[in-house]
């Protein structure tokens, strides 16, 4: 049993006689047992098993990372910028040649890069594993292993990736078998441009999916109009294959490209079909203040599932990224001019899969009796706080087991 005293909890929004609204805190004592939340109490004596003085600390909830590869990284190794080379093709050619020789380092690096997330408030992973033909299923093997090994650290789902293409990987069975080795995701990736062939690659990705009860994430990177008619034939599949809730749309660059009424349009699919939308938001697409990044805002308003992931962290295809998704919503929020009291901290629900501590009228939400006794405390006022300024000051407690 784990007893947090002095922990920071949101209570509520103030807003005054300007309408300037401000967000209302105040101290607890949380208990825990077989970790799970049995107790919320202002400040108590009434004190048993192993205590933890937060003082004064701003509970919030962990992140969730939905898409993050582990499998291909320089990080924990030696540094490495990435090599030129020509788009993706490029970069499928140049893996080919060193996929073998990294499955001696994987286990390692893997390992460091979880670590290294897990640290800045991360307790959950959907991570992308390559299934090719250069490496079958060992990648997957591998990556297994290790979050097996780390539990206790964060809770995990793996996607059966095919980055050398879905009808090359599957020409000998790949994804089949990783389908039959208990993957719980079947992967896609630019099906026109990668696959060459549209139909015949969504027909063979939903009928693995289908015949193994798999849900599918498609990576789309294609631009323009024909990407947005990409994403339009997923979303035929997903309806006509009934696989409401169980399709996620990666990247989607298209979508920043389409107008109001194409997005209108899209949005209203994507959401009824529950298709979940997750993206970078990387700067180098929101050079025109936000008009080419992935539109969350208007995506969310029309009731769509958007998260912010990593992707990948210092690979073979960027040197950038931190891991921190605190710093992935701060971007998020800033792209589209999410700047005030209530706008930022609902940018947070982007990093923690839409769980928030209040609702917008101001109701508590999070934490509750019985909920999971998972929380990362910070130093910061309030969430609004937490999202513009990034504090880097992390405390993280995973089912009552301070980390």
């Amino acid at each position: 049993m784990l007893t947090i005293t002095n922990a920071r909890l949101h209570t509520g929004y103030h807003t005054d006689a300007a309408g300037v609204v401000t967000t209302m805190t105040d101290l607890f004592t949380i208990k825990t047992s077989e970790g799970k939340i049995v107790a919320i109490d202002h400040q108590t004596d009434e004190l048993e098993g192993d205590i933890w003085d937060a003082n004064g600390l701003l509970a919030i909830p962990t992140t969730r990372d939905l898409h993050i590869h582990l499998d291909k990284g320089h990080f924990g190794g030696p540094w490495h910028a990435v090599v030129p080379t020509n788009g993706v093709p490029g970069r499928i050619r140049e893996e080919e040649e060193f996929l073998p020789a990294f499955l001696e380092f994987l286990p390692e690096r893997a390992t460091a890069l979880l670590r290294h997330v897990s640290a800045t408030g991360t307790t959950h992973l959907r991570v992308q594993v390559n299934v090719d033909p250069v490496i079958g299923l060992q990648n997957y093997e591998i990556v297994r292993d290790v979050l097996v090994d780390h539990a206790h650290l964060v809770t995990s789902e793996l996607v059966a990736f095919p980055q050398h293409g879905t009808l090359h990987t599957e020409q000998n069975g790949w994804l089949t078998k990783a389908m039959e080795a208990g993957a719980p995701i079947l992967g896609g990736l630019d099906p026109f441009w990668i696959d060459g062939d549209l139909e015949r690659s969504l027909r063979t990705t939903f009928d693995i999916a289908a015949k193994y009860g798999r849900e599918v994430d498609f990576h789309l990177h294609t631009s323009g109009n024909l990407g947005l008619f990409e994403i339009q034939r997923i979303l035929d599949y997903t309806r006509d294959y009934d696989m409401v809730g169980k399709v996620a749309l990666s990247h989607a660059l298209a979508l920043g490209d389409a107008s109001a009424g194409q997005l209108d349009e899209l949005a209203d699919q994507i959401a009824t079909l529950q298709v979940s939308v997750f993206t970078t938001q990387p700067i180098s697409y929101a050079s025109g203040g936000g008009t080419s990044s992935v539109p969350w805002p208007t995506l969310m308003a029309h009731g769509v599932r958007v998260r912010v992931i990593n992707d990948n962290i210092n690979d073979h295809w960027s040197p950038f990224g931190t891991g921190d998704l605190l710093e992935r919503a701060s971007r998020s929020a800033e792209i589209w001019r999410q700047s005030d009291e209530k706008s930022l901290a609902a940018a947070y629900a982007l990093v923690s899969d839409g769980v928030l501590p209040l609702s917008d009228s101001g109701e508590r939400l999070w934490p509750n009796v019985g909920d999971e006794a998972t929380f990362l405390f910070t130093n910061a006022s309030c969430l609004s706080e937490v999202v513009a300024r990034v504090p880097r000051q992390r405390e993280l407690i995973v089912r009552g087991v301070r980390i």
